[in-house]
């Protein structure tokens, strides 16, 4: 690695953490007032890490028309998880993979979390419904998203909120409340239970990572396997006509047609532009660099190939009623 190279990547690293907590040094952020700003048909992607949302974030956020926690499609690729970077000033039941994170004592599960939060144990803890909705957070959270809106808005025109924070995938009956006059849109992203559990455990989660030398893989297997299994079966029960539910995998093998789909569901007009092309350059102050173009439709091959029968039953265990109600099968 070259001098220049190193020089690179430090200079984004840089900027990337700078896009990410510029909010923090801006003064409007603590007193401004954002009454006048319209939020209108907020759009959140919901689905597990690793499951190919920051892709199709990626996507959207080319969109002119959208807006996320770090920018505009002038900067289409920077932390794009409010829960993330606004953890510091959302209210705790907004928050909770990093910042006001329940039960942060845990012995072993300790946050920040990315596998974890929807397991057996922790999901009573992060769990929230309509009925868990007050004024008081719907004003906060509210003004926070304006807030957002003010700060990258280009055109004079509403702009569309978009966001990806995982752990709202067991949320949705309550961002729906706190949003209901905004009409809130849901995307639902899936993959493939038995090769996104096997990914994850190995190591791909961050906590899966961390937990190598303290948890036996079959068992961080099985914790993953009750984390996708309880995300996607929140997310079902609490959809209603505002969610659209696509798999990974179909985006992958048709963009095109997908994305069309998921924009005229979003209310957004689709436009060619957003979708991966060789000519387009990854902004200044991005991470994983390598999720854009090409799109690789076999890129899970190789988990298929390796994951062996027990490692399988300890997915189906959990995850087989789920999996082929979204048309997944057994490897």
């Amino acid at each position: 690695m070259n001098q220049e190279h190193i020089l690179y990547k430090e200079i984004n690293r840089i900027y990337y953490y700078w896009k990410r907590n510029n909010w923090i040094l801006d003064p409007r952020s603590y007193w401004g007032k954002f009454r006048n700003i319209s939020i209108e048909k907020p759009i959140f992607l919901l689905g597990v890490q690793c499951g190919g949302l920051t892709l199709v974030s990626r996507m959207l956020r080319r969109h002119p028309s959208v807006v996320s926690v770090t920018g505009n499609y002038h900067y289409w690729s920077g932390a794009d998880e409010m829960h993330t970077v606004l953890g510091p000033v959302l209210p705790a039941e907004l928050a909770g993979t990093r910042n006001k994170v329940p039960y942060s004592n845990h012995p072993v599960y300790r946050p920040p979390r990315s596998w974890t939060y929807a397991c057996d144990e922790l999901l009573p803890l992060y769990r929230k419904k309509a009925e868990d909705a007050t004024p008081d957070l719907k004003q906060k959270f509210q003004r926070i998203i304006r807030m957002i809106l003010s700060k990258y808005l280009v055109k004079e025109e509403p702009a569309r909120f978009t966001d990806k924070s995982q752990v709202y995938t067991v949320r949705v009956s309550l961002i729906n409340e706190l949003l209901r006059e905004s009409d809130p849109k849901f995307l639902l992203i899936t993959m493939n239970p038995y090769v996104i559990c096997y990914k994850a455990a190995g190591g791909k989660a961050a906590d899966m990572e961390r937990f190598k030398n303290k948890i036996p893989f079959k068992e961080r297997l099985d914790i993953c396997a009750q984390h996708w299994n309880n995300s996607i079966k929140c997310a079902l029960e609490d959809k209603g006509e505002n969610m659209l539910i696509m798999r990974f995998e179909d985006i992958l093998d048709s963009s095109i047609t997908k994305m069309k789909k998921i924009c005229e569901f979003l209310e957004l007009d689709f436009k060619r532009d957003i979708l991966p092309q060789p000519h387009h350059k990854i902004p200044l102050g991005s991470k994983f660099q390598d999720r854009w173009y090409p799109l690789e439709p076999n890129r899970n091959r190789k988990y298929i190939q390796n994951i062996g029968e027990e490692e399988i039953e300890i997915v189906s265990k959990r995850c087989k009623k789920l999996a082929s109600k979204l048309g997944y099968s057994i490897p």
